[in-house]
């Protein structure tokens, strides 16, 4: 079995003229693979020749093999020629438009496994492979993490071929480009790099394939998996990519120059470059009012803040610095806090870690139990702290506030990062008080000023936002109407910016012609 392999993990085999020489090839690349399904046929009149059908059970659609293939191989090809066999088996045999020619072993079980079928001709050092592949999925469902009001609620699956279908009836351009590679030296994941070739900035293109060429792994299993192989800020909670169930979500940003990646197996699309302004956006902003899409954005962002800094500065106010708010508001506080045994610190923690608790809980159960674990056991550990004196009311109102903002943020994975950094401001002020707060909030500025994404910088248009004259100010926590939003961000190649001709503007661009 070794001799078959090199150091990597590839085939070294070739197709052999000799159809009983690749046929134990074959058995010992599949010895123990009851799945495999591997048949010998004598095919042809007076003039025949043996081949041999290799593919995977389940993962091709049988009636179309025994149908349009293996019934007209073994019943329509009496005047099979003497010469040339291979081309009039793969010519007038076989009825399927996708079909290959194949020439090493390595190709040919990267197709069986892929849910192509193969078939070895005697005499001939290459091989056929035709796709008939009818695997099992989940076909399209609704979305469940994005949910919108208004917008489609078609959701990626775990099928490539879907995803890419997915996109292709949002995007009718042929400059829509689809490049497929291999991941995973065992698993031979699909990913897909879907650009628009016209918008894309090349240098973008060329580094996500440089970085995807840049490692070697046994296995691929999600998109979550190759977002943490390929990203830079290894060390940072906040992702570099983006990534969204939702195809108008995916088309919309191959719209803007951005660059979608899509993984077999994985319903998530992950987009690339992104910022923090991207993680922002809701699909169903662009589909509403203006002034309602930038209301909820103003609310986002607030939310962000309050998520991140309430705990903390709640901390500050109640240990160091009550001068901040009203008597009455301070004496609230400390008449709040009488009985409780643990320091301020302690209790806000406690609170912290029992709804992180009761979060993961939620989200391991079944459905309903997961649903009744967060509603009643929230309810009866914040009611029964309280009554034990264990936590203060104040402190569950302010974890309770610090949850529901934390969950506004459209992105998940974005929301995560703030519920981290959420510590790093508590120990700060319980050391520092509101030197420590402000510390905090700073440092947090700093890094993600620091942060970048394929080039382009996290804060995109807060910071180098001059760079195209202030547009995408206009896209950001306000939402310009949608008949102002004329320019594309920066993601696009800088001569492929305009992406709105309005009637106006068609009559200048005639006017200048005409000069």
């Amino acid at each position: 079995m070794q001799k078959l392999y090199n150091d990597l993990g590839e085939i070294t085999a070739k197709i052999d003229k000799s159809l009983d020489a690749n046929i134990k090839i074959v058995d010992e690349l599949f010895q123990d693979c009851g799945d495999v399904v591997k048949r010998r046929f004598t095919i042809g009149g007076k003039n025949t020749v043996d081949i041999y059908f290799v593919y995977i059970d389940n993962m091709i659609n049988k009636q179309l093999l025994e149908d349009d293939t293996l019934r007209y191989l073994m019943y329509k090809m009496d005047d099979m020629p003497e010469e040339n066999k291979f081309e009039y088996v793969k010519d007038k045999g076989l009825r399927s438009a996708d079909k290959a020619e194949i020439t090493d072993m390595q190709q040919a079980v990267d197709k069986v496994t892929s849910g192509d079928t193969a078939i070895f001709v005697d005499g001939f050092e290459k091989a056929l492979t035709i796709s008939i592949r009818g695997m099992a999925n989940r076909g399209v469902q609704s979305t469940t993490n994005e949910v919108t009001v208004r917008g489609s609620n078609e959701s990626f699956s775990e099928g490539l071929f879907i995803n890419r279908v997915l996109l292709r009836k949002r995007i009718k351009d042929p400059r829509m480009k689809m490049v497929q590679l291999k991941v995973g030296t065992r698993t031979k994941t699909d990913v897909a790099i879907v650009y628009i070739d016209d918008i894309v900035k090349p240098e973008v293109v060329e580094d996500i394939k440089s970085r995807l060429d840049n490692f070697v792994v046994d296995g691929i299993f999600d998109s979550g998996m190759l977002e943490q192989l390929t990203e830079r800020n290894h060390y940072s909670p906040f992702p570099e990519f983006q990534y969204t169930e939702r195809p108008d979500k995916a088309a919309s940003a191959l719209t803007e120059g951005r660059v979608c990646l899509i993984v077999d197996n994985s319903p998530m699309v992950l987009l690339l470059p992104t910022t923090l302004n991207a993680f922002y956006q809701a699909s169903d902003d662009y589909y509403s009012r203006w002034e309602v899409a930038t209301f909820a954005r103003i609310l986002r962002y607030v939310a962000s803040f309050i998520a991140v800094a309430l705990p903390g500065l709640y901390i500050t106010i109640v240990n160091f610095q009550a001068e901040l708010v009203s008597s009455s508001l301070a004496l609230s506080f400390a008449s709040a806090r009488e009985g409780v045994p643990f320091s301020i610190l302690l209790e806000v923690i406690i609170m912290e870690v029992a709804f992180e608790l009761l979060l993961e809980a939620g989200i391991r159960l079944p459905g309903p139990m997961g649903n009744t674990i967060g509603i009643v056991g929230g309810l009866i550990i914040g009611d029964a702290a309280v009554n034990a004196n264990l936590a203060s009311p104040m402190v569950v109102i302010v974890v309770a506030l610090t949850a529901i903002t934390a969950f506004t943020i459209p992105n998940e994975a974005f929301s995560a990062a703030f519920r981290l950094i959420r510590y790093m401001i508590i120990f700060l002020s319980a050391a520092l008080g509101l030197y420590g707060f402000i510390l905090g909030i700073v440092l947090l500025f700093i890094h993600l000023c620091s942060l970048t994404s394929f080039g382009t910088p996290y804060l995109k248009p807060f910071v180098a936002g001059s760079i195209d004259g202030s547009e995408e100010y206009k896209d950001s926590i306000i939402k310009a109407p949608i008949n102002k939003l004329k320019i594309r961000p920066s993601f696009a190649k800088s001569g492929e910016r305009r992406r709105l001709l309005m009637e106006k503007d068609k009559n200048k661009n005639m006017k200048n012609q005409g000069r």
